[in-house]
């Protein structure tokens, strides 16, 4: 087989070198990466666009954020070219070991699926509770400001995952979050039934870890058994737990990433004012889509922005069928979702298409404000 990687960061290199040392079968003739130049190891690094045009090999993807991921994707279907092999983001992360006695592990580095008769989805995130033992300001799901919160009930979320298994044909990464997930009394059964729905896809848990060392035995056989990943996302109260959270992680012998998050960023403004194509380009999340009480939302601003109108009466303008798909309905059609995922939506009018403001995480106030995620006046003016 002849191959190039898509990617030739740190988890395009460790694919390079697993590919080298275990396969005789894998011939590697290049990189593709729309930033690095140059070789690695002798092996030519191209731009994509070009070399795509006239490629008729396979692709490996190795793919660090879900709007990479994406973007790779589309850019090798739109060449015709189907033969794609996805490395799991954890698996890059951690360097597993991607083959055993010579052959490809299926749960770590596996082939894309397609089909004529419905699309595959790159990703999709599951806020399963709106409820967090943390404060954060601004917090990326509005979770500080949520009156009345609440876990997403476990016959929605069930009810959910199957209707997306039933949309798509191929979902390769799913991540669990929340809120805090590890507090939904049912965040056992939620992971067997998204093992059992997705089999082959990589799934991933986004935990702040504060729960990590209270979760029981069952939590754990679970993750084990179901081929669970874990991520930390680590905020400042949690920066003391960090070295214990390590070691039990260790010890449970699973996959995990743990990430330290000093900073929060602000891309909002008040009204929908923005260049929506050059938002969507430059948004970091623009590849994150939420599937949130029956709703497939193209990124969680709209789940944000629907809080924001219910907590401080604003007037935020939330496109059915454009901004959110109602997964339940019958008469969408699963092309035309797939299509409008991967385009600028009207939400994106009201991200920053030039303006991010940075802060450092920092507690919520017991009564928060719009101001905890608008940019201010005088970020607006420096545009």
């Amino acid at each position: 087989m002849k191959a190039v990687i898509f990617g030739a960061g740190s988890a395009g290199k460790y694919l390079y070198d697993e590919i080298i040392k275990n396969s005789a079968d894998i011939e590697i003739v290049g990189f593709l990466d729309n930033y690095l130049k140059d070789t690695y190891k002798g092996i030519p690094i191209y731009d994509p666009l070009p070399f795509l045009t006239h490629w008729s090999g396979s692709v490996f993807i190795a793919a660090g954020a879900q709007k990479t991921l994406k973007e790779m994707i589309r850019e090798c279907c739109s060449n015709h070219i189907y033969d794609i092999y996805m490395m799991h983001d954890i698996a890059g992360k951690c360097h597993l070991p991607l083959f055993d006695h010579n052959k490809l592990i299926g749960t770590r580095i596996r082939k894309l699926k397609f089909s004529e008769s419905k699309p595959s989805l790159s990703y999709f995130e599951v806020p399963i509770t709106d409820i967090c033992n943390l404060n954060c300001k601004g917090c990326l799901f509005a979770s500080n400001i949520s009156q009345g919160t609440q876990h997403i009930s476990l016959d929605i979320i069930k009810k959910d995952a199957l209707r997306m298994s039933e949309l798509f044909y191929d979902i390769p990464w799913i991540r669990i979050l929340g809120g805090e997930p590890l507090m939904h009394p049912d965040i056992v059964e939620i992971l067997k039934f998204y093992r059992k729905q997705f089999p082959e896809s990589e799934l991933d848990l986004c935990t702040n870890g504060l729960l990590i060392s209270k979760m029981p035995e069952e939590f754990w056989t679970c993750i084990k058994r179901e081929r669970i990943s874990i991520h930390i996302s680590g905020y400042k109260p949690v920066y003391s737990l960090l070295d214990k959270i390590d070691e039990i992680l260790k010890r449970q012998n699973i996959p995990y990433a743990i990430l330290k998050r000093e900073k929060f960023l602000k891309y909002y403004t008040d009204r929908p004012t923005n260049d929506m194509q050059k938002s969507f380009e430059k948004c970091i999340a623009s590849g994150c889509h939420e599937v949130y009480k029956g709703k497939l939302s193209t990124c969680s601003a709209v789940i944000a922005f629907e809080k924001f109108n219910s907590i401080f009466g604003t007037d935020y303008q939330i496109i059915e069928n454009e901004d959110w798909f109602d997964i339940h309905n019958p008469e969408l059609n699963a092309w035309d979702i797939k299509a409008k995922l991967e385009s600028p939506s009207f939400a994106c009018k009201y991200c920053s298409d030039s303006v991010q403001e940075s802060f450092d995480w920092d507690y919520s106030n017991s009564s928060p404000s719009l101001t905890e995620y608008l940019i201010s006046s005088e970020g607006r003016k420096t545009k």
